[in-house]
């Protein structure tokens, strides 16, 4: 009797499905490149995360699937393989902003398991013999390894030649010794400087600032879209009476700016500076410090702010600065936590739609007017019994004995970080 091991992978049942499930692949893959992309940025820390990047490994993993598949129905050997215009594209961006290779790799790790989760989706939905099932999943599994080895090491290669182009430009001396300063550890502050064109002994303002979608297409230039970003920040420095700031890249998408602020700057100030822009860049802004320990510390609340507002979907040319969303940046960094938190303390309050995000902004302006219905009546622009009303339901839905501080705190981070960290619909 034969078993589902007997079935050999080249008989024409095989090479039927093989051809079904790839066609039918390929039919997906726009749709299975956005969803690989976003498990590369969630599983891959090193990932930018920006809408724009996001946008771009998404279109780079599908233009990198239809090759695989490509490759499969010309019969070509699994081995010799010439990374997409898209993919290659994606590795000059990260060659170029000074993400390490390992980051790279791992990419391509989650990428190859993700296929595979696809392929033997396919085939399972495509109602085949077990025999010829088993063969076709493993005849892909033979392919993809080979394919996706290959892959990598072309990468690889890809990546050190773009490495070692750009060894000695002004901009990678320049990120080099950002990053040095970063770091820390770094002693001769004013090696730094000079290496930066950057004082870096004065009071800083860090600024993250990117695009809400990625270019048409991929310019030459991998590093194409910067200009945009510089201007926006150089645009920011002048407004705030600030020389030329430090700019460099982070990702095709994403600039890293530190802007020094003269002495009397406030922060009322550096807000009317900044109001929400109209060119599709959001930019977030860390708060000021003074020296290098400030340099790193300014640019760690500028990205705690920019990942808060990307987490809660803030709209494309939005401001933020961390005075405004310190709390959510504190808990965001650990989101797991921040969502057990949040759906710990609101308890049905956590529901994530428009009536309860009503009530739970009722319920957040009235305990910040110290309870008073009037004053959050005034403040919400509804009447003093919408609020009472309001208020009443909030205590129906909200745990019992929930202590008023950590309340307090988990409608504020529910109220920064939106969907991220609220149930997708309302309890039973």
């Amino acid at each position: 009797m034969a078993t589902a091991d007997a079935t050999p992978s080249d008989s024409p049942a095989v090479e039927r499905a093989v051809r079904d499930a790839a066609l039918a692949l390929d039919r997906d893959a726009e749709r299975l490149g956005a969803s690989v992309a976003a498990v590369l940025h969630a599983e891959v820390p090193d990932a930018p995360g920006d809408p724009a990047s996001l946008e771009e490994t998404s279109r780079a993993c599908t233009a990198t699937l239809r090759a695989l598949l490509a490759s499969w129905r010309r019969g070509e050997p699994a081995g010799r393989v010439e990374p997409p215009p898209e993919l290659r594209y994606s590795v000059g961006v990260l060659a170029r902003t000074g993400v390490p290779l390992r980051p790279l790799q791992r990419m391509c790790h989650h990428a190859h398991g993700a296929f595979l989760d696809a392929w033997d989706a396919e085939l399972g939905s495509a109602r085949l013999a077990p025999g010829v099932q088993l063969a076709a999943s493993r005849h892909a599994q033979r392919l993809t390894f080979a394919w996706f080895d290959a892959l990598g090491t072309r990468l690889a290669e890809l990546h050190e030649e773009e490495r070692a182009r750009l060894a000695c430009t002004p901009a990678v001396q320049r990120r080099e010794a950002v990053q040095a300063a970063l770091a820390g550890g770094a002693s001769d502050v004013d090696a730094l400087s000079r290496a930066c064109g950057y004082d870096l002994r004065q009071r800083h303002l860090g600024v993250v600032a990117w695009r809400g979608t990625a270019l048409a297409g991929p310019p030459e230039d991998p590093l194409g879209g910067q200009p945009q970003l510089e201007a926006a920040l150089a645009e920011l420095a002048s407004a705030l009476g600030a020389g030329r700031p430090l700019v460099v890249a982070a990702a095709a998408g994403v600039a890293w700016g530190w802007i020094g602020l003269p002495a009397e700057r406030s922060a009322a100030a550096i807000e009317a500076a900044a109001p929400a822009r109209q060119d599709g860049l959001s930019l977030a802004l860390g708060a000021p410090e003074t020296g290098l320990d400030g340099f790193r510390d300014t640019h760690e609340d500028a990205r705690a702010t920019a990942r808060v507002m990307m987490l809660r979907g803030r709209r494309v040319g939005s401001v933020g600065r961390y005075e405004g969303v310190e709390l959510a940046a504190l808990l965001a960094g650990d989101l797991r936590r921040a969502r057990r938190f949040v759906r710990r303390r609101l308890g049905a309050l956590a529901a994530d739609d428009d009536e309860h995000a009503r009530l739970r902004a009722t319920l957040l302006a009235f305990l910040e007017e110290d309870r008073g219905r009037t004053a959050t009546a005034r403040r919400l622009g509804v009447h003093a019994n919408t609020v009472g009303n309001r208020v009443r339901r909030c205590e129906e839905l909200l745990p019992p004995d929930g202590r008023p501080t950590e309340l307090q705190a988990a409608l504020l981070v529910a109220h920064a970080l939106g969907g991220a960290v609220l149930r997708p619909t309302a309890p039973d």
